[in-house]
């Protein structure tokens, strides 16, 4: 089975293609140059501004531009259809603008009154509530101020974060 010199049979044909696969390995262009390379690099690009831009959007601050209408949240969660939990109140005013301060001020109403208890809605009495100690205003897309119970960042309910409107002077 081996040649006179020791070698295995084949041995000359065998290096010869060894050295051949290593010249063409050599010489192929490294990945990033090659097309699909330049595809994949141009894709990632794209996916990572366009995860930031939605970042952005997702996360830019809002005044409250509906003041007739305050969300009070039970829970700081949504509901699984995707609609807030808890009630909204729809607070008549003579000039229509109802302050953030009295938009808190209805929702600590609320949780007090036990608005959010498991109370039968004909009882004269029903069971009083216990008013969190924290909350965060956060607004709705439609510009409409969402109390919610404890401090939370308003993105995880897919909220805007609460800015304050600036003074008109």
């Amino acid at each position: 089975m081996t040649r006179s010199d020791g070698r295995m049979p084949h041995h000359d044909e065998i290096q010869e293609l060894l050295v051949e696969q290593m010249r063409r390995d050599l010489a192929r262009p490294v990945w990033w140059k090659t097309l699909w390379g330049r595809l994949t690099i141009a894709g990632g690009i794209v996916s990572v501004a366009g995860l930031a831009v939605a970042g952005v959007v997702l996360l830019d601050d809002r005044a409250v531009s509906e003041t007739s209408i305050v969300y009070c949240l039970e829970n700081p969660y949504r509901n699984p259809d995707g609609t807030l939990s808890g009630a909204g109140a729809s607070v008549a005013t003579p000039d229509g603008v109802l302050s953030i301060e009295d938009a808190e001020a209805l929702c600590v109403q609320m949780w007090e009154g036990g608005a959010f208890e498991d109370n039968d809605p004909l009882s004269a009495t029903p069971t009083p509530g216990v008013a969190p100690s924290d909350f965060t205003t956060c607004v709705t897309d439609e510009g409409e101020a969402a109390v919610v119970p404890g401090i939370i960042e308003c993105s995880v309910l897919r909220l805007h974060p609460y800015r304050p409107a600036a003074p008109t002077d």
